[in-house]
């Protein structure tokens, strides 16, 4: 699925969700965008257009049906970390919605028009300096693995979001027996997890059908539980480190930008 698509609305695979029948009976959802910059591109570069043209522009299209739309600038991964892990570094948004009926009536209900009445990001929608990959969840996970007490410290907690979908030729259901019977179980044994959750998204038809969501005080428990890649059973279809494609993102537990009460800093 093209940039625009996936960034110019700040919606997940548009045409294809609002189509699909969900997996399961969803009620209130939330919508991950991850949006990775591309080599030597300025945080900046993307802030500004972000926060000044285009999440103002989607919100203005799409309030009506948008329950909250905040976004969280991410960690920059440290070299040893990217080495292990498929790390992304740029800002992660989150978009709320009451419902997936809600989510798929944006689609016919844009009365500000398509792709044109949002304003480019530099390089034009043919060439942005950033990608972008989204996930359509449920807003609370289906399943919970680790669940500790995550009070209010002064430094913030680090979140590690991972997006994953299983090997061409692995069903779903075999996938997820392993991951959740065997990954799982040793992950969430780990030093210093305090949170850990996996989502399956609305559609498994999405690029990634699974989210899973870790916390940890900082990146030195989450390096001193996930460097080097701790050892597991490997799945029946081998691989290493995740043993699943995926892609991630470091980001804290509160955002920096909330569009809906218009708390933002243009940089």
């Amino acid at each position: 699925m093209s940039l625009t698509r996936r960034l110019a609305l700040g919606l997940t695979a548009a045409a294809t969700l609002a189509a699909a029948t969900p997996a399961f009976a969803v009620g209130a959802m939330k919508h991950y965008i991850l949006v990775d910059l591309k080599p030597g591109t300025d945080q900046l570069v993307l802030d500004r257009w972000y926060m000044t043209f285009h999440a103002p522009q989607v919100r203005r299209a799409y309030k009506a049906w948008q329950r909250n739309y905040i976004s969280f600038r991410s960690y920059l991964p440290p070299e040893e970390a990217k080495a292990a892990y498929p790390l992304l570094y740029g800002r992660m948004t989150e978009i709320q919605f009451d419902s997936l009926a809600d989510f798929q009536e944006t689609r016919p209900n844009n009365i500000y028009g398509g792709l044109n009445s949002f304003t480019p990001p530099p390089g034009g929608w043919a060439n942005p300096p950033f990608t972008s990959t989204t996930a359509s969840i449920p807003v609370n996970p289906q399943t919970v693995f680790v669940s500790k007490d995550t009070p209010p410290k002064e430094t913030p907690y680090l979140r590690w979001v991972v997006f994953f979908r299983y090997p061409a030729g692995v069903s779903a259901a075999d996938g997820d027996a392993w991951y959740e019977t065997t990954y799982a179980k040793m992950a969430a044994a780990r030093p210093g997890v305090k949170r850990y959750a996996l989502y399956k998204a609305v559609s498994e038809r999405a690029e990634y059908p699974r989210v899973a969501e870790f916390w940890f005080d900082d990146y030195a428990a989450w390096k001193a539980a996930f460097l080097p890649a701790p050892a597991v059973a490997p799945p029946p279809w081998g691989g290493k480190g995740l043993h699943v494609d995926a892609i991630s993102m470091f980001v804290g537990e509160n955002p920096d930008v909330d569009f809906v009460n218009d708390k933002r800093s243009i940089p």
